[in-house]
Protein backbone atom coordinates (compact mmCIF):
# COMPACT_ATOMS: atom_id res chain seq x y z
CA UNK A 1 0.00 0.00 0.00
CA UNK A 2 1.34 3.65 -0.91
CA UNK A 3 1.52 5.45 2.14
CA UNK A 4 5.24 6.49 2.15
CA UNK A 5 6.05 10.84 1.59
CA UNK A 6 9.38 11.55 0.31
CA UNK A 7 10.16 15.76 0.90
CA UNK A 8 13.27 17.03 -0.82
CA UNK A 9 15.88 20.64 -0.96
CA UNK A 10 18.06 21.10 -2.95
CA UNK A 11 17.79 24.86 -3.00
CA UNK A 12 21.08 26.21 -1.62
CA UNK A 13 23.86 24.65 -0.77
CA UNK A 14 23.23 21.55 1.31
CA UNK A 15 21.22 18.54 -0.12
CA UNK A 16 18.24 17.04 2.25
CA UNK A 17 15.65 14.46 1.96
CA UNK A 18 13.57 13.15 4.45
CA UNK A 19 10.96 9.72 3.65
CA UNK A 20 7.85 10.21 6.13
CA UNK A 21 4.90 8.09 6.74
CA UNK A 22 1.93 9.61 9.00
CA UNK A 23 2.76 11.91 11.03
CA UNK A 24 6.39 10.61 11.35
CA UNK A 25 10.02 11.11 10.16
CA UNK A 26 11.27 7.52 9.11
CA UNK A 27 14.50 8.76 7.42
CA UNK A 28 16.57 12.28 7.01
CA UNK A 29 19.79 12.41 5.26
CA UNK A 30 22.17 15.81 4.54
CA UNK A 31 25.30 16.66 3.23
CA UNK A 32 26.88 19.40 1.43
CA UNK A 33 26.46 20.02 -1.99
CA UNK A 34 30.00 20.23 -3.06
CA UNK A 35 31.14 19.46 -6.86
CA UNK A 36 29.42 16.89 -7.73
CA UNK A 37 27.36 16.24 -4.61
CA UNK A 38 24.40 16.36 -6.40
CA UNK A 39 25.11 13.02 -8.76
CA UNK A 40 24.88 11.19 -5.02
CA UNK A 41 21.00 12.16 -4.61
CA UNK A 42 19.62 9.18 -6.17
CA UNK A 43 22.09 6.82 -5.14
CA UNK A 44 21.28 8.30 -1.21
CA UNK A 45 17.42 7.33 -2.03
CA UNK A 46 17.82 4.14 -3.39
CA UNK A 47 20.00 3.26 -0.20
CA UNK A 48 17.41 4.90 2.44
CA UNK A 49 14.83 2.41 0.23
CA UNK A 50 16.75 -0.08 1.04
CA UNK A 51 17.94 0.46 5.19
CA UNK A 52 14.04 0.80 5.65
CA UNK A 53 13.37 -2.38 3.87
CA UNK A 54 10.85 -0.71 1.50
CA UNK A 55 10.23 0.20 -1.79
CA UNK A 56 10.31 3.17 -4.18
CA UNK A 57 6.78 2.08 -5.38
CA UNK A 58 5.16 2.26 -1.96
CA UNK A 59 5.73 5.94 -2.49
CA UNK A 60 2.13 7.91 -2.51
CA UNK A 61 3.55 11.92 -2.53
CA UNK A 62 6.85 13.58 -3.27
CA UNK A 63 7.04 17.16 -2.37
CA UNK A 64 10.05 18.88 -3.16
CA UNK A 65 11.20 22.47 -3.20
CA UNK A 66 10.74 24.86 -6.04
CA UNK A 67 12.20 27.62 -5.23
CA UNK A 68 14.11 30.25 -4.52
CA UNK A 69 17.29 28.93 -5.01
CA UNK A 70 19.97 28.33 -6.89
CA UNK A 71 19.16 27.29 -10.40
CA UNK A 72 20.77 24.33 -11.11
CA UNK A 73 20.11 22.76 -7.23
CA UNK A 74 16.33 23.44 -7.96
CA UNK A 75 16.67 21.62 -11.62
CA UNK A 76 18.20 18.90 -10.24
CA UNK A 77 15.59 18.53 -6.97
CA UNK A 78 12.48 18.96 -9.50
CA UNK A 79 13.55 16.76 -12.10
CA UNK A 80 14.69 13.85 -9.54
CA UNK A 81 10.99 14.73 -8.34
CA UNK A 82 8.85 14.45 -11.47
CA UNK A 83 10.82 10.92 -12.80
CA UNK A 84 10.32 9.28 -9.60
CA UNK A 85 6.72 10.07 -9.56
CA UNK A 86 5.89 9.39 -13.16
CA UNK A 87 7.85 5.88 -12.13
CA UNK A 88 5.85 5.15 -9.45
CA UNK A 89 2.52 7.26 -9.70
CA UNK A 90 2.98 9.76 -6.83
CA UNK A 91 1.26 13.18 -6.60
CA UNK A 92 4.01 15.88 -6.54
CA UNK A 93 3.83 19.14 -4.50
CA UNK A 94 5.90 22.09 -4.51
CA UNK A 95 7.26 23.89 -1.25
CA UNK A 96 8.36 27.53 -0.83
CA UNK A 97 12.20 27.31 0.37
CA UNK A 98 11.78 30.49 2.47
CA UNK A 99 8.42 29.47 4.30
CA UNK A 100 10.51 26.19 4.79
CA UNK A 101 13.02 28.40 6.59
CA UNK A 102 10.58 30.22 8.48
CA UNK A 103 9.43 27.54 10.64
CA UNK A 104 13.05 27.40 11.74
CA UNK A 105 12.20 30.45 13.73
CA UNK A 106 9.71 28.71 16.02
CA UNK A 107 7.92 32.13 16.11
CA UNK A 108 4.59 32.44 18.70
CA UNK A 109 1.25 33.66 17.12
CA UNK A 110 1.71 37.00 15.73
CA UNK A 111 5.20 37.36 15.48
CA UNK A 112 6.73 38.10 11.81
CA UNK A 113 9.52 36.51 10.43
CA UNK A 114 11.68 37.97 7.63
CA UNK A 115 13.69 35.56 5.65
CA UNK A 116 16.68 36.36 3.39
CA UNK A 117 18.63 34.62 1.10
CA UNK A 118 21.46 34.78 -1.10
CA UNK A 119 20.43 35.23 -4.65
CA UNK A 120 23.38 36.29 -6.71
CA UNK A 121 26.19 38.88 -5.65
CA UNK A 122 24.48 42.19 -4.87
CA UNK A 123 21.09 40.47 -4.39
CA UNK A 124 18.93 38.43 -1.83
CA UNK A 125 15.61 36.94 -2.05
CA UNK A 126 13.38 38.35 0.64
CA UNK A 127 10.10 37.67 1.62
CA UNK A 128 7.99 38.10 5.26
CA UNK A 129 6.14 35.52 7.41
CA UNK A 130 3.54 35.85 10.29
CA UNK A 131 2.91 32.93 12.53
CA UNK A 132 -0.89 32.32 12.87
CA UNK A 133 -2.72 30.65 15.88
CA UNK A 134 -0.81 27.74 15.61
CA UNK A 135 2.69 29.13 14.99
CA UNK A 136 2.35 28.15 11.43
CA UNK A 137 4.54 30.81 9.62
CA UNK A 138 2.42 32.73 6.67
CA UNK A 139 3.26 34.74 3.93
CA UNK A 140 2.64 38.36 4.75
CA UNK A 141 2.83 39.96 0.40
CA UNK A 142 5.23 38.74 -2.15
CA UNK A 143 8.74 37.07 -2.16
CA UNK A 144 10.81 39.83 -3.45
CA UNK A 145 14.63 40.70 -4.89
CA UNK A 146 16.27 42.62 -2.82
CA UNK A 147 19.80 44.61 -3.96
CA UNK A 148 22.24 44.06 -0.45
CA UNK A 149 24.78 46.04 -0.24
CA UNK A 150 23.44 48.29 0.37
CA UNK A 151 20.00 48.36 0.74
CA UNK A 152 18.37 50.57 -1.50
CA UNK A 153 17.81 54.45 -0.40
CA UNK A 154 14.66 55.06 1.91
CA UNK A 155 14.10 50.73 2.13
CA UNK A 156 13.62 50.07 5.64
CA UNK A 157 13.28 47.03 7.32
CA UNK A 158 10.85 47.73 10.04
CA UNK A 159 11.12 45.88 13.16
CA UNK A 160 10.18 41.73 12.63
CA UNK A 161 10.83 39.57 15.36
CA UNK A 162 13.31 37.11 13.66
CA UNK A 163 15.81 37.78 10.72
CA UNK A 164 16.91 34.70 9.52
CA UNK A 165 18.69 33.04 6.02
CA UNK A 166 22.18 32.99 4.39
CA UNK A 167 21.85 36.17 2.95
CA UNK A 168 21.85 37.73 6.47
CA UNK A 169 24.61 35.20 7.83
CA UNK A 170 26.76 36.68 4.78
CA UNK A 171 26.20 40.54 5.57
CA UNK A 172 25.65 39.77 8.97
CA UNK A 173 27.80 43.22 10.08
CA UNK A 174 25.84 45.29 7.87
CA UNK A 175 22.72 44.12 7.95
CA UNK A 176 22.64 44.40 12.31
CA UNK A 177 22.76 47.61 12.86
CA UNK A 178 19.29 48.41 10.87
CA UNK A 179 17.02 46.30 12.73
CA UNK A 180 16.37 47.16 16.49
CA UNK A 181 17.32 45.40 19.52
CA UNK A 182 13.95 43.62 19.70
CA UNK A 183 14.66 42.07 16.62
CA UNK A 184 16.27 38.21 16.89
CA UNK A 185 18.68 38.12 14.19
CA UNK A 186 19.03 34.33 14.17
CA UNK A 187 23.07 32.32 13.82
CA UNK A 188 24.11 30.62 10.47
CA UNK A 189 22.96 27.09 11.92
CA UNK A 190 19.29 28.42 10.73
CA UNK A 191 20.61 29.16 6.91
CA UNK A 192 18.91 25.85 6.09
CA UNK A 193 15.68 24.30 7.08
CA UNK A 194 15.79 21.60 9.96
CA UNK A 195 14.33 18.37 9.13
CA UNK A 196 11.76 19.19 11.62
CA UNK A 197 10.77 22.27 9.57
CA UNK A 198 10.94 20.56 6.30
CA UNK A 199 8.64 18.23 7.57
CA UNK A 200 6.42 21.01 8.56
CA UNK A 201 6.20 22.50 5.39
CA UNK A 202 5.45 19.28 4.05
CA UNK A 203 2.19 18.78 6.07
CA UNK A 204 0.83 21.88 5.09
CA UNK A 205 0.09 20.58 1.50
CA UNK A 206 -3.30 20.07 0.22
CA UNK A 207 -2.72 17.03 -1.73
CA UNK A 208 -6.30 16.49 -2.35
CA UNK A 209 -6.38 19.07 -4.58
CA UNK A 210 -3.61 18.51 -6.58
CA UNK A 211 -3.73 18.11 -10.59
CA UNK A 212 -0.41 15.84 -10.71
CA UNK A 213 1.15 18.40 -12.89
CA UNK A 214 4.77 19.03 -11.89
CA UNK A 215 5.55 22.02 -9.74
CA UNK A 216 6.88 25.34 -11.36
CA UNK A 217 9.74 26.17 -10.70
CA UNK A 218 10.00 29.59 -8.67
CA UNK A 219 13.04 31.25 -10.46
CA UNK A 220 12.08 34.86 -9.76
CA UNK A 221 15.10 36.31 -11.98
CA UNK A 222 17.44 35.04 -14.67
CA UNK A 223 19.85 32.75 -14.40
CA UNK A 224 23.49 34.05 -14.79
CA UNK A 225 24.33 32.44 -17.98
CA UNK A 226 21.08 34.28 -19.57
CA UNK A 227 23.29 37.82 -18.69
CA UNK A 228 26.64 36.31 -20.68
CA UNK A 229 24.20 34.23 -22.86
CA UNK A 230 25.45 36.11 -26.10
CA UNK A 231 29.42 35.80 -25.16
CA UNK A 232 29.00 31.93 -23.89
CA UNK A 233 27.13 31.30 -27.60
CA UNK A 234 30.20 32.56 -29.54
CA UNK A 235 32.03 30.76 -27.78
CA UNK A 236 30.57 27.91 -28.38
CA UNK A 237 30.26 28.89 -31.51
CA UNK A 238 26.64 28.85 -32.04
CA UNK A 239 24.50 31.89 -33.27
CA UNK A 240 23.63 34.04 -30.35
CA UNK A 241 19.51 34.30 -31.61
CA UNK A 242 18.75 31.46 -32.29
CA UNK A 243 20.52 30.01 -29.15
CA UNK A 244 18.56 32.52 -27.00
CA UNK A 245 15.51 31.23 -29.08
CA UNK A 246 16.18 27.69 -27.55
CA UNK A 247 16.64 28.30 -24.15
CA UNK A 248 13.65 30.41 -24.12
CA UNK A 249 11.62 27.37 -25.53
CA UNK A 250 13.61 25.37 -22.64
CA UNK A 251 12.81 27.57 -20.12
CA UNK A 252 9.14 27.44 -20.96
CA UNK A 253 9.43 23.32 -21.33
CA UNK A 254 7.85 21.11 -18.73
CA UNK A 255 10.58 19.35 -17.00
CA UNK A 256 10.22 16.29 -18.59
CA UNK A 257 10.92 17.63 -21.92
CA UNK A 258 14.13 19.72 -20.10
CA UNK A 259 15.47 16.09 -19.27
CA UNK A 260 15.34 14.42 -22.81
CA UNK A 261 17.22 17.48 -23.93
CA UNK A 262 20.21 16.37 -21.39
Amino acid sequence: MQDLTLILNTAEKRIQFLLCSGGSVLCSEDWLAQRGGTELLAPALRDAFTRLGMKPAELARIACVAGPGNFTGLRIGLTTASGLARAVQAKQAGLDYLQCLAFNAHARPGEEILVMTNARKGLAYCARFRANENGVPLAEGRTFLLPLPPVPEGFEFGAPDFVLGSALSSNRAYLAPLFPETTRLLPSSADQPTAASLFAAGQLTDWENLDGSDPAPLYLRDCDAVENFEAISRAQGRDPKRAHEELERLMNAPLSEQDSQD
